[in-house]
């Protein structure tokens, strides 16, 4: 029974599913604090996520049709690559298109995320479940405290692999490590007062 749970609750809030639910609530959060909020239309904003999405989930497939035998890490190496890939391009599309600082953030903030992750995860299970909930639900939590409910989807995802039997306890608490780690080294560049990231966020603030 509790494993059961626990495997739902890893299902319904796996990371192709969970970091897509953070990223439409920052872009709506960033289309409400942009001066001009009709340019571009909030669908506009969308319809590019879309389009980065399905390539991620295109790098993602592409291990089993590429290789004959994939190995037991394959499917979470492939599932990180094909996250940085989809979000290099919003990246790339926010800066080009200027449409506001936050989402590029988030974006810096899972591309490193990936690469520690991408280097481990041949050698060490570290949780990509447990990994890609704290990244985006943390920096949304350090963007606006109204995000810090999200919270609770990493913490839950601790618990819930090893009981689902997915993964060791250090494999789960690691993952959370990971993000912490990057959360922090991503605070500490950005620094706390002068940067965009702040001061996008305060200006929608109450």
């Amino acid at each position: 029974m509790v494993s059961s749970v626990a495997g739902t609750f890893s299902a319904v809030f796996a990371p192709e599913y969970f970091v897509l639910l953070c990223t439409l609530a920052l872009i709506g959060y960033e289309w409400r604090a942009a001066p001009a909020r009709n340019y571009p239309g909030l669908a506009v904003r969308v319809g590019a996520l879309t389009a980065a999405w399905a390539v991620a989930y295109v790098v993602y497939d592409a291990g089993p049709v590429l290789f004959d035998t994939v190995p037991e890490w394959g499917p979470d190496f492939t599932g990180s690559l094909g996250i940085a890939v989809g979000f290099f391009l919003l990246w790339a599309v926010w800066r080009l298109r200027v449409w506001g600082p936050l989402l590029p953030a988030l974006s810096a903030v899972l591309l490193g995320l990936t690469v520690p992750h991408l280097l481990l995860t041949p050698f060490w299970d570290v949780s990509s479940h447990v990994a890609y909930a704290a990244a985006p639900a943390g920096y949304l939590a350090l963007l606006d405290r109204r995000f810090s409910p999200l919270l609770a989807v990493p913490v839950g995802m601790v618990v819930a692999r090893p009981l689902a039997g997915a993964h060791t306890w250090p494999e789960s608490i690691g993952g959370l490590l990971l993000a912490a780690g990057v959360l922090a080294c991503f605070r500490y560049v950005r620094g706390r007062e002068s940067d965009a990231f702040n001061t996008a966020a305060r200006e929608i603030r109450p």
